[in-house]
């Protein structure tokens, strides 16, 4: 260890050092005075959502005592330790921690299944146990007694992330904790339930896949104040993130923004003019917290693309060719709640779409001109380079986002202006199964520069992959693929910006097949592997397709009735939602 040796400092510098320290002494004493959390002082970023939570549960302070005496249960247990201060009322963008206690599993000879007789390892740097936890809001009731009419009924929840804790000293017992913001005034409670133990979440190919069977974890404890069951979060009028001024907010450009769902009837009438707000099932709609989720036609969003990305390369499985049905149609797919047929609530059948000679042998290559009326049915069979294009339309835009007494605000929606114009823009879309070798297709094969060369240069290239590879793949070679994968996309590519397209949430259901490894845990694994993969070789931006799921209501989440499809695929009314966070991160600025 090398050893610095006397430093000299003159009296002024002695002087100016004593200066500063007093005065973080005193910051730091103000904000005990004022009893102001310092986890929140961290977050200055509050505007922009960025995660600010990192440390609250290493600054949390809860009865040790106590922990420790609920870490020798025999039950599983989670609880709400608190902010950093311990305290059971918080301010609006405080953090809270949630602590989980899972004692070892104990085996019935007359019950075990096949599952408990294998050993299962769960993907490195994630916890053996699959825990879903929740904060799920119970009452908007403040202190003085009144309920606010904004969140009534809303129940607003907010999924924690839980991680091991590695310095437990039982060690026939699990300890897990996470951390979670909360901004909408009420009191919340945990739901908080245990999915699968021992690695079992994570089923490779070749093992036995377990069936999930959910487990309530305890959550009604008897303790002091710096150990909960529930916690408040106090109404600020004056905070950004209160409802009544979220018009006040900026537009959103981040495609993983996070946000809550609130009942459609709670809302003002008038944001339906601006806002995108085509309901969930339920009659709730997905708000974001730091920013506006603007109502963009598909006629505007074609005049976008066509000046700034004219031509998009795009790779996906059959969620991205359900995703690019609205698009293709011009909005007009499933987009009314009395068209609820097979395929707008799970199946991926084409009739609807073009013409079934299409889909004869899938998969094959697409290659879609969009125009602001969909795609034209005289260029299915068309040769697109070889038909003239013409020029850019010269035409003003009457009125880019008019409020008027429009009564229809889905996906269909099309400001006066629009409907005389003949933008468009091309897309090329290729079925590809992750990073799988699989019926014919390989990425390795089919993203070269030779296969690319009869079709414009791509100006955008969108990439959505985990379904297949979590269904049927290794996570080890998953992991190495995904790397030379994105290497290959930035030599094939080298003057494109990239989106990544993330996975399906998968939630609280067995999948069809038993050789399907579908769970959550693994999904998100998975994910947040090809995230950071596309982040750091391709600078990608993300466009997060499973955040708003996993913030629904635990009763939404288990609702077979909005979980239709034992395929990863998702309802039609959340296909629109996918594609308005994508359209408002590409056209906003």
């Amino acid at each position: 260890m090398a050893i610095i040796g006397p430093v000299r400092l003159s009296r002024i510098t002695v002087f100016a050092i004593y200066i500063v320290a007093l005065g973080l002494t005193s910051l730091y004493g103000m904000l005990v005075l004022f009893d102001l959390d310092v986890t929140t002082l961290k977050s200055s970023k509050l505007a922009t959502g960025t995660n600010t939570c990192a440390y609250t549960c290493k600054e949390a302070r809860g009865d040790s005592a106590q922990i420790r005496l609920l870490e020798r249960s025999t039950e599983p247990i989670a609880y709400v330790v608190g902010s950093s201060h311990g305290a059971k009322v918080v301010l609006p963008g405080q953090c809270v921690c949630v602590r989980a206690v899972v004692p070892a599993q104990s085996f019935d000879t007359e019950t075990i299944n096949q599952a408990d007789m294998e050993e299962y390892e769960p993907v490195p740097g994630w916890p053996a146990d699959s825990l879903i936890v929740d904060l799920v809001m119970q009452s908007s009731q403040n202190n003085a007694g009144t309920h606010d009419p904004l969140y009534l009924n809303a129940r607003v929840t907010v999924s924690v992330d839980m991680r091991a804790v590695a310095r437990n000293q039982n060690y026939n017992t699990r300890v897990y904790e996470g951390s979670a913001q909360l901004f909408d005034p009420g009191e919340y409670a945990l739901d908080a339930r245990i999915e699968f133990r021992n690695g079992q979440w994570n089923a490779e190919p070749g093992q036995f896949t377990p069936e999930l069977h959910e487990t309530h974890m305890r959550t009604t404890l008897v303790t002091n104040a710096l150990v909960q069951s529930t916690v408040h979060v106090e109404r600020d009028l004056k905070h950004p993130t209160y409802l009544q001024r979220h018009q006040n907010l900026p537009l959103c450009t981040d495609g993983a923004a996070s946000g809550r769902w609130i009942p459609e009837k709670n809302l003002p009438a008038s944001w339906k003019q601006w806002q995108y707000m085509h309901p969930a099932e339920d009659r709730r709609v997905w708000v974001p917290y730091h920013c506006r989720l603007r109502r963009i036609s598909h006629a505007e969003f074609v005049f976008h693309m066509s000046r700034s990305w004219p031509s998009v390369h795009w790779y996906g499985d059959s969620n991205s060719r359900r995703t690019l049905r609205p698009i293709v149609q011009a909005g007009q797919w499933c987009h009314t709640n009395n068209s609820m047929r097979l395929d707008c609530l799970c199946n991926d059948a084409p009739k609807d779409l073009f013409p079934s000679e299409w889909y004869a042998h899938m998969p094959v290559l697409h290659w879609y001109r969009i125009h602001t009326q969909g795609v034209r049915r005289d260029e299915i069979y068309a040769d697109l380079r070889l038909k003239e294009q013409p020029p850019t339309d010269p035409r003003p835009i009457l009125d880019k986002d008019p409020i008027d007494n429009h009564t229809t605000y889905g996906p269909d929606y099309m400001p006066p202006g629009y409907r005389l114009r003949d933008d468009y823009f091309d897309l090329y879309y290729l079925f590809t199964r992750g990073t799988l070798d699989m019926q014919g297709r390989h990425w390795m094969r089919d993203i070269t520069q030779e296969a690319i060369a009869p079709y414009p240069n791509a100006d955008l290239v969108v990439f959505q992959m985990i379904t297949w590879d979590v269904a049927f793949g290794s996570y080890s070679t998953f992991a190495r693929s995904v790397e030379l994968l994105a290497r290959r996309l930035r030599n094939v590519y080298p003057h494109a910006q990239f989106v990544y397209r993330t996975g399906p949430y998968w939630c609280c259901r067995n999948a069809e097949d038993q050789q399907k490894k579908y769970s959550r845990q693994r999904f998100a694994s998975f994910d947040a592997h090809a995230r950071a993969v596309f982040r750091r070789v391709l600078s990608a931006r993300i466009w997060d397709v499973s955040g708003p799921s996993s913030q629904r209501p635990p009763e939404a989440k288990r609702n077979p009735e909005n979980m239709p499809c034992l395929s990863a695929h998702s309802r039609s009314e959340f296909v629109h939602l996918d594609n308005q966070i994508f359209i408002n991160m590409l056209v906003n600025k």
